[in-house]
């Protein structure tokens, strides 16, 4: 896998009149991992869109190595909030059809197995998405965007339909493929606590087109995390911060701060 740093140059978006995004500059490390929050409509989705190449920025520039993102690219998994897990096809068929694409004559079967045992999911290989439960669902849909080893994984709300129990151990999926595979990940979530779990940085997405850069100390480079005191300050500070930019508009421009 190629190393890649993904830029923000003067990034901005508007739908019609509303302004979503305003002059965001910003640099996503290969490797590191990125959550987004905000309250709604403050442009997480349309970041993630921009960054897959299904939206243009109005004015500015996103470049991958200095190359500007023009549309949807080979190097770029998508895990949708919805799945989009097709009704006729198995478990083995949604995991291993991205590798069909254009490659008929190949045989992957090991390499979709490796993947689908992974996933914890030998069991399931021959069922239908009505067969699953949610957390198999989403497994299913995280192996079918892994299986062509992305540079740059984008998930939209990924635990967001799940109970405790299944979210926790589709994190800990997420957070060890995600180390494994040395992936650029750049996750929404609507939960701080996963926030602070799956991100080395958050980026506070705010009302008034900007976005606020914070460096997750407490996620070490493994990815593991350290002491629960800390995590529930950093938690609380997250919280303080994100009153303070939205409800005194104190923030004017893209920045990054450390707590």
């Amino acid at each position: 896998m190629e190393t890649i740093d993904i830029v923000f140059d003067r990034v901005s978006f508007a739908y019609g009149t509303q302004v979503v995004l305003k002059e965001v500059s910003l640099t996503l490390k290969q490797g590191n991992s990125y959550a987004l929050i905000g309250k709604s409509g403050t442009g997480k989705s349309t970041l993630l869109n921009l960054l897959a190449g299904f939206l243009k920025p109005a004015s500015g520039m996103i470049t991958v190595d200095g190359a500007e993102i023009r549309g949807p690219r080979k190097d770029t998994g998508f895990l949708f909030q919805d799945l989009g897990l097709f009704p006729w096809q198995t478990v083995y068929e949604a995991v291993s059809m991205p590798l069909k694409v254009g490659q008929k004559d190949q045989d992957h079967h090991s390499l979709v197995m490796e993947l689908i045992s992974e996933m914890k999911l030998e069991r399931h290989i021959k069922k239908y998405p009505h067969e699953l439960s949610g957390g198999e669902k989403q497994r299913t849909a995280l192996a079918r965007t892994l299986i062509t080893s992305p540079d740059l994984l984008l998930m939209d709300e990924p635990t967001s339909a799940l109970d405790a129990m299944t979210k926790e151990e589709l994190q800990t999926l997420i957070l060890r493929e995600q180390k494994k595979r040395k992936t650029t990940l750049v996750f929404v979530t609507h939960d701080i606590e996963e926030a602070i779990l799956l991100g080395q940085t958050i980026l506070i997405m705010n009302e008034n087109g900007t976005v606020t850069q914070i460096k997750n100390q407490f996620v070490s480079n493994d990815g593991s995390n350290e002491g629960a005191k800390e995590q529930l300050d950093f938690y609380d500070a997250c919280i303080k911060l994100r009153k303070r930019l939205n409800d005194k508009g104190e923030s004017e421009r893209s920045g990054t701060v450390l707590l």
